[in-house]
This record gives C-alpha cells, sequence and structure tokens, in this order.
C-alpha cells in the first residue's frame, strides 16, 4: 500500500547514488533508512529503486532526486553516466504521485543552508546580508553550480551550468595553461581546469615546467583515476614540505583557479548570503587551502569590500545533496497541499 507520509529522497552522481526514506515532517538531516549503491552494479536508476525499497519494505508516496546533469521537463540526461531519468516513468512503475528531479547542485544548494557548524569548515566568516543569495561551488567529477534566492515566503532554487562557461585566465601562468590546453580541446571551459576530470589537465600542462618523479609517474600510470593519485602525493607532499613537488604545485594552481571562480559566481548572482564550495574535491583540498591567499585572489577588481564580507565555507557531509533533496521535496509536498 502505498505510504502518503513517506517521501523518498535521493542523490544520483556520475559514480554512485544514495537514496533515503523519510516521513514528512521529519528532519532532513535524520532520514528512517539510508544506503548508497555504486551505479557500475546496476543497468539504471529504476533497479536501485527496486532494491532500496525492497530492503525497507516501504512505498512512498511521494520522490525526489538531485540529478547530476541538466533537468528538463521533469527529465534528465546524466552528464557522466549513460542514463535517462524520467519522473513520469518513476511515477509510472513506483506508483508515486510525484517525483521531482532536480539537478543535483540544487540538491545540494538546498541542503548547504540547512547545515550544522560542525558540517562547514570557515574560509571567511564575511557579514552575510540577510535575504540575499546563497551559491555553491562545487568541484567533483565535473564542476558544479547553483544557487538559491528567498521570495519572502520559502527559498528558489535555481540550476545552473555555468561550470561551462570558458575559462578566463588572470595571470602569465594561466594563460600559458589555456593557450596548452586549447591545443587540446575545441572549448577550455572551466570545468577542464577545476573539477576531478580537469585535474589531470593541470598536470599535463604543468609538466612543461616542473620534472615528474620517478616514482609519481609510475603511480599515475597504473591508477585508473588519475586525480586520487594526484591529491594524495601533493598532500604527501605538503607534509614533507616538498614545496616544488609537480603533484603540489599542481594542486596550488587548481586552488587558485577555484578561488577565482568563487568569485566570479558571488558576483553573478549577488551571493551575499554567501558561498558554498561543495563537491567531492572541496573538502580533501582543504589542507592546501591558505585562507589569506585565497582570500586575496577572490577579492579581486573594484567590488573588493563586497566580495570581502562575502561569507565562504567548505561543505563536509558528504550527505548534503540527499538532505537537499529531501527538503526540496517536502517543500514541493506543501505547495501540492496548499493547492489542493
Amino acid at each position: 500500500m502505498i505510504d502518503n507520509a513517506l517521501l523518498l529522497a535521493g542523490d544520483i552522481g556520475g559514480t554512485k547514488t544514495t537514496l533515503a526514506l523519510y516521513h514528512q515532517g521529519q528532519s532532513p538531516a535524520h532520514p528512517l533508512a539510508q544506503h548508497t549503491f555504486q551505479n557500475s552494479r546496476a543497468t539504471d536508476f529504476h533497479q536501485l529503486i527496486e532494491r532500496f525499497l525492497q530492503q525497507t519494505k516501504s512505498s512512498p508516496a511521494f520522490a525526489c532526486f538531485g540529478i547530476a546533469g541538466p533537468v528538463l521537463g521533469n527529465q534528465a540526461e546524466m552528464t557522466n553516466l549513460d542514463w535517462t531519468i524520467s519522473g513520469e516513468d518513476l511515477q509510472q512503475q513506483f506508483h508515486f504521485q510525484q517525483a521531482f528531479l532536480i539537478n543535483d547542485l540544487v540538491a545540494t544548494t538546498m541542503g548547504a543552508v540547512l547545515l550544522p557548524v560542525a558540517d562547514l569548515q570557515t574560509l571567511n566568516i564575511g557579514s552575510p546580508v540577510a535575504g540575499s543569495a546563497v551559491a555553491v561551488l562545487a568541484p567533483g567529477t565535473g564542476l558544479g553550480q547553483s544557487f538559491l534566492t528567498h521570495d519572502g515566503t520559502q527559498l528558489v532554487p535555481h540550476p545552473s551550468e555555468g561550470g561551462h562557461i570558458s575559462f578566463a585566465p588572470r595571470d602569465t601562468r594561466q594563460m600559458q595553461l589555456l593557450a596548452h590546453l586549447q591545443q587540446k580541446y575545441a572549448h577550455v571551459s572551466a570545468e577542464r581546469v577545476c573539477s576531478g576530470s580537469g585535474l589531470p589537465n593541470l598536470l599535463d600542462f604543468m609538466q612543461t615546467q616542473i620534472p615528474m618523479p620517478p616514482q609519481f609517474t609510475h603511480d599515475l600510470a597504473s591508477a585508473i583515476d588519475k586525480t586520487p593519485v594526484i591529491v594524495s602525493t601533493a598532500l604527501e607532499a605538503l607534509h614533507n614540505n616538498q614545496t616544488n613537488h609537480i603533484a603540489l604545485q599542481t594542486v596550488f594552481l587548481f586552488v587558485d583557479i577555484l578561488a577565482d571562480q568563487a568569485a566570479n559566481l558571488a558576483l553573478t548572482t549577488m551571493a551575499l548570503g554567501g558561498i558554498f564550495l561543495g563537491g567531492g574535491l572541496a573538502p580533501r583540498l582543504a589542507p592546501f587551502i591558505n585562507q589569506e591567499h585565497f582570500m586575496t585572489l577572490f577579492t579581486r577588481g573594484i567590488y573588493h569590500d563586497l566580495l570581502q564580507n562575502i561569507p565562504i565555507k567548505i561543505i563536509i557531509n558528504p550527505q548534503t545533496a540527499t538532505m537537499g533533496a529531501a527538503a526540496y521535496g517536502f517543500q514541493k509536498i506543501a505547495t501540492l497541499k496548499n493547492i489542493s
């Protein structure tokens, strides 16, 4: 029997999917049940839902999923996974009254504003302006962006594919980076230089300036995914004070670009309520961020004072998007009840 009090929420990424079950009126931070699946072990998203509902022996009436890709007409073509997901198809197969599909960064942004202090690392306290926009910049597999405004009654999320804007270098080295990547790509987007998939591009460029240690070369050659190897090697170099190590210099270049992208997003959305850095990479990059240097890059140009007052926080809770999908679902259910 369909349970009108239950909501199924989820965060569908390129590699894994987290599903969680909620009772309406419950905090998005405390699901009744939650499980993370590897997408490679399923033929499609429907299979993961079937497994979860069987595990929990539940039949929720509503569902809301944050998806790594643009959502148009309640349907999504995933960016880094060959899955097409339709809200209408989900409603038919699982007898949901409503199945809401939103961009995963919309979900992350909805969740970010709910996080307690313990789930955040502050880079800049700032002076947030009440009622102003809040934005999320999330370097993960790709570079996600989203922002929230407030209409006086509720939060209004806005999706964005801003990670695919053209990369704009800010200094001589970054100009050299752009020229280097233009030999490989017809269009060098911000995502090409500020994401998990983009980090190897930075390393490839840095090899034109800094020699590669033999062990690092060996570790990369045997890795399926080079990004974790680059980050872990850079962390080791940081701890050993090997300041000229190519891995460490590559990550430092990444952080510089990240600071500039965060400032661009803040100005574009007028996110005077704050900027959150999310995605899988942001918390792993925290040890490499020098707060003073980051803020010097962030507060550039004629709007130095405005940018100086914007709070900047790193999201360290990996379930933020799942929480945000639940929050969005609860908000939409409440709207439906008010209409009826």
